[in-house]
């Protein structure tokens, strides 16, 4: 725990907690009647990769909005879980070139992924590499779509007046001013 607690970090963190008991539940289910030697069927399909992408999506989250020490770092192993995560969950496939980070750097990194998201809705193909301090992530997708003022804030480091306060982009855009050295999002 860091020294001053955040506790709009500290709900999100309980809140992926107390989420992940029921869908792990129904995770137990399906794989139960998997053990029977039963089909699951379209249905149990269904039910099985959702389960998987919640379970994925909850993981994200706890980086994404939780709260931990400033110097925790994962290791190539919890970077591949996170990257898995990633892919599993959305059209953004994400490939992480460092192997071992601070879990400040992928908090900001997921933050940046979903403002990403939001931009290319078409999917795209995104390189994150963090090294001697600086934060690069190249995104390259079919469509590139925008919001002119924020990207204009993003780019000059600033954080514009007229930027709407909305879910959206508020929280990420202001991480990405602060915290990335460069954005791109490039359309096929």
């Amino acid at each position: 725990m860091t020294e001053k607690p955040n506790i709009t970090a500290l709900v999100a963190a309980r809140m992926c907690h107390d989420l992940a008991s029921p869908i792990g539940a129904i995770g137990n289910g399906v794989e139960l009647v998997e053990l029977t030697g039963k089909t699951l069927g379209q249905e149990g399909e269904l039910v099985k990769a959702s389960v998987n992408a919640a379970v994925a999506k909850l993981k994200l989250f706890r980086i994404a909005f939780g709260q931990f020490n400033a110097d925790e770092i994962l290791n190539a192993a919890e970077i591949s879980a996170v990257q898995t995560a990633w892919n599993v969950t959305g059209r953004i496939h994400v490939d992480f070139i460092p192997k071992q980070l601070r879990k400040t750097d992928v908090k900001t990194c997921l933050l940046i992924l979903q403002s990403i998201q939001v931009a290319m809705p078409q999917g795209a193909k995104v390189v994150v590499k963090i090294a001697e301090g600086r934060r690069i992530i190249h995104a390259i997708g079919p469509k590139v779509t925008f919001d002119e003022a924020l990207w204009s804030a993003l780019t000059h480091k600033q954080i514009a007046p007229d930027i709407p306060p909305n879910m959206c982009n508020l929280q990420s855009y202001r991480r990405l001013i602060c915290h990335c050295n460069s954005i791109t999002a490039q359309q096929k």
